[in-house]
């Protein structure tokens, strides 16, 4: 295959017309992930609320405030990815598939990411606490 304008733009078409936005999902499939983050929103709320008026019965700190961490980060996520979703199927299609919009679509993403370095940093501090108890108590940090 030889390299001429005629090939790079037959590619950049084609191309251009995969990364168009995918706007439509059936209203069966609507109605399915709102529930489902409806469900992991409320979910979150109660595990925070359980949190919070449970403070001050737990003996470990560095716990409710890692488990804080992680309920709130997927919390944000989820309420930012609800809403994202139904500002892409309901704006016009030019705001829809803006790059603005695909920064934001980012952003809440880390959030929901960032929950699994959350529960990887419990589990390396629980390994950590029950596996070298001696060190965990000598380098372990008051809160």
């Amino acid at each position: 295959m030889e390299f001429n304008i005629t090939n790079v733009t037959h590619v950049a078409t084609n191309v251009t017309h995969v990364a168009t936005c995918a706007r439509q999902i059936g209203p069966v499939a609507q109605l399915v992930f709102t529930v489902m983050y409806i469900t992991g929103v409320l979910g979150n709320m109660a595990a925070l609320s359980i949190l919070y008026r449970s403070e001050k019965q737990m003996r470990n700190k560095k716990i409710i405030l890692m488990l804080r961490c992680l309920a709130s980060n997927d919390l944000v996520a989820l309420v930012g990815m609800l809403i994202l979703m139904y500002l892409q199927m309901y704006l016009p299609e030019e705001h829809a598939c803006s790059h603005e919009f695909c920064v934001a679509r980012v952003i809440w993403r880390h959030f929901g990411l960032s929950s699994g370095c959350v529960a990887m940093v419990m589990a390396i501090e629980r390994w950590l606490a029950l596996t070298h108890p001696f060190l965990y108590q000598k380098v372990s940090f008051k809160i």
